[in-house]
C-alpha cells in the first residue's frame, strides 16, 4: 500500500527530474527522435511503429536499423502501398538487429502495407479494433497484432510482440505513448485514446526507478508489474500517468538516477 506522503515525495522527485530531461534535446538518441521529421500524421503513425517496434538493444544500434529502414521512402504512407513482399524481401536481405532478421521485418512491412490497403491508416486500424474492443486497449492491441500477423502471413517473431502472452509489450505502449500524449515530445496523432488509459512502457530504466523509490518489490517485468505500477503512477498524476516516462528514461540511460535520488535524501 502506497501512503498519500510517499506519493507526494514521489511526484516531487518526479517533477524534478521532468523539468530537467523533458525536452526534445534529450531525444537525440530516443527512438522517437525519427517521427520529428515528418509533417504528416500518417507517415508519423508508420515512422513511430516501425522505431518502435526495433526499439531494443543498444540505443546506437537500434538506432541505425531503424534509420535503414525508414531512408528507403520520403512519404511512407504514399509509397509502401507500391512495394511488394518481394520488394521489401530484397531491399532487407542481409539486414539483421539481433534476434530479428530481414525476413521477419520485410513479412512485418508487407502486412503493414495490407494494413493500410484495408484502412487507409494505421491509425484507423487501431481505432476499429478499440471500438471492438470496447475501449480495452490490451485486446485492442491483441486484436491489431493478431490482423498484422494474418495479413502478414507470418508469425513476426519477437518484432510484434504477443500482448495474451503475459509480457509487458513495452514497445506497443511506447507507441501508444508517442501516438497519444502531446506536448514537447510526444507528437499526439490521435484523439481516441486518452492519456489516463495509458499502460507505463516498462523498461529497465523504469523498473530501476521504481525499486529504488520502493514502489514495487516484484522483480519481473510483466504485464502485471507494468498494470500495478501504472496505478501507481495514476495516483502520482491520475490525468496523464505517462507524464515522467520520458525524463525518468532518460535521467536513467545518462546514468543519473542513483545520483538524483542520492541528492534527494541529502536534501540538495
Amino acid at each position: 500500500m502506497i501512503t498519500k506522503n510517499k506519493i507526494e515525495t514521489t511526484r516531487y522527485i518526479f517533477e524534478k527530474v521532468y523539468s530537467q530531461y523533458h525536452h526534445r534535446r534529450f531525444a537525440m538518441n530516443d527512438p522517437i527522435q525519427w517521427i520529428y521529421s515528418y509533417p504528416d500524421k500518417e507517415d508519423m503513425e508508420i515512422v513511430g511503429l516501425v522505431s518502435a517496434l526495433l526499439a531494443f538493444g543498444n540505443a546506437k544500434s537500434f538506432n541505425s536499423k531503424i534509420k535503414k529502414i525508414i531512408s528507403l521512402w520520403r512519404s511512407p504512407s504514399k509509397e509502401l502501398l507500391n512495394w511488394s513482399r518481394k520488394d521489401f524481401q530484397g531491399v532487407l536481405a542481409g539486414f539483421q538487429h539481433r534476434f530479428v532478421n530481414g525476413k521477419t521485418v520485410a513479412n512485418f512491412l508487407y502486412g503493414l502495407r495490407r494494413i493500410l490497403e484495408e484502412y487507409g491508416t494505421i491509425g484507423f486500424c487501431i481505432l476499429n479494433h478499440y471500438e471492438k474492443s470496447s475501449g480495452n486497449l490490451w485486446n485492442t492491441l491483441q486484436k491489431f497484432t493478431d490482423e498484422l500477423r494474418r495479413l502478414a502471413d507470418s508469425p513476426l517473431y519477437f518484432l510484434v510482440p504477443m500482448p495474451n502472452k503475459g509480457g509487458a509489450c513495452k514497445r506497443f505502449w511506447l507507441y501508444l505513448r508517442w501516438m497519444v500524449r502531446k506536448d514537447e515530445i510526444d507528437v499526439g496523432c490521435w484523439n481516441f485514446i486518452k492519456p489516463y488509459q495509458l499502460i507505463i512502457p516498462l523498461d529497465t530504466h523504469i523498473y530501476q526507478w521504481a525499486v529504488s523509490l520502493r514502489l514495487i518489490s516484484v522483480r519481473s517485468r510483466n504485464a502485471k508489474t507494468a498494470m500495478v505500477l501504472t496505478e501507481i503512477f495514476c495516483k502520482i498524476c491520475p490525468e496523464d500517468p505517462l507524464r515522467y516516462d520520458f525524463s525518468l528514461c532518460q535521467a536513467g540511460m545518462l546514468g543519473m538516477r542513483d545520483k538524483i535520488l542520492y541528492d534527494e535524501r541529502k536534501g540538495k
